[in-house]
């Protein structure tokens, strides 16, 4: 691979620093772009020089293993704009973190999604790219367009978003090679006091969440059923395999407690997709991006 002509350019930068999980061996290149021009510039090379590419918001979804990442690792985290355009809509660049724009712009503004996105953590564009939420709704439902750049692109260009383009975690219209570099949200204010829906699920978050270092959940829901409730009838709380944890407080949750390793997490992981099957006849399906 050819050295990127970037000043913003770091070889053999180490990744388990950029992870919730803080497992992870070095990228051969990471890139810190620090506009969305350098961030399409970025991109664009990447996808003719490098055989490998992932884009990396505030590395939240994130399982990196231990021996690297042989490629190119495009880091959006300093796409921070926000511009406000009238009517609650705004244009957020896909580097923002996603707890702040609920603190400092859903809740002020009494936008309903708040009871959607309390918590998560995490960057707009990841959420974006993983329509992230809660059972209260998903990033896009508030979502009018996205400004992407994929493979072949001379230039972003603006993606409108409709309701077919996205389900359960899931969306259609951005590749998992594809840039985001920010999204057009128009929010809808509610009668109800969104500061108390803000206390409500932090506090619920806190309660039933463990707090340490890990990815957040680590599988989907399955169809009409949860996952950490099928694990747990599997009786896997608590269950070790080296520095990593089942959680006792929610089975969803693998936690790195003592210097655990990407194949300690691992373990736990098909551990849990074994068992469930063997038990139920569910295959789970992670949510969490494994990069090994």
């Amino acid at each position: 691979m050819n050295t990127p002509p970037f000043d913003f350019a770091r070889p053999d930068c180490p990744l388990a620093p950029e992870t919730y999980y803080k497992v992870g061996g070095p990228a051969r290149w990471a890139l810190f772009p620090r506009n969305a021009r350098e961030a399409a510039d970025a991109f664009a090379w990447a996808v003719q020089n490098a055989e490998r590419m992932f884009i990396m918001g505030r590395g939240s979804n994130l399982l990196v293993s231990d021996s690297g990442f042989s490629g190119v690792v495009l880091f959006t985290r300093d796409l921070t704009g926000i511009e406000s355009l009238g009517d609650d809509r705004y244009r957020i660049e896909s580097g923002v973190d996603l707890q702040w724009l609920v603190r400092e712009i859903i809740v002020p503004n009494n936008y309903d999604a708040t009871g959607a996105l309390t918590g998560i953590p995490g960057s707009v564009g990841g959420a974006i790219v993983m329509n992230a939420g809660t059972v209260h709704g998903a990033t896009c439902q508030w979502l009018e367009s996205a400004m992407l750049m994929c493979e072949g692109d001379a230039a972003p260009h603006a993606f409108p978003v409709i309701v077919d383009d996205f389900s359960y975690r899931s969306q259609t219209f951005c590749g998992s090679r594809a840039l985001v570099l920010d999204g057009i949200f128009h929010f809808r204010r509610t009668e109800k006091d969104q500061r108390e829906v803000f206390a409500h699920y932090m506090t619920r978050r806190r309660d039933i969440q463990p707090q340490g270092f890990c990815c957040g959940s680590i599988f989907k829901n399955p169809p009409n059923d949860h996952a950490g409730r099928l694990i747990e009838a599997c009786k896997l709380k608590g269950t070790r395999h080296g520095g990593a944890v089942i959680s006792p407080l929610h089975a969803n949750f693998i936690m790195n407690e003592d210097r655990a390793t990407f194949d300690d997490i691992l373990a736990l992981i098909e551990l849990c997709k074994t068992r469930v099957h063997e038990q139920f006849g569910i295959v789970l399906e992670e949510e969490v991006r494994i990069i090994a």
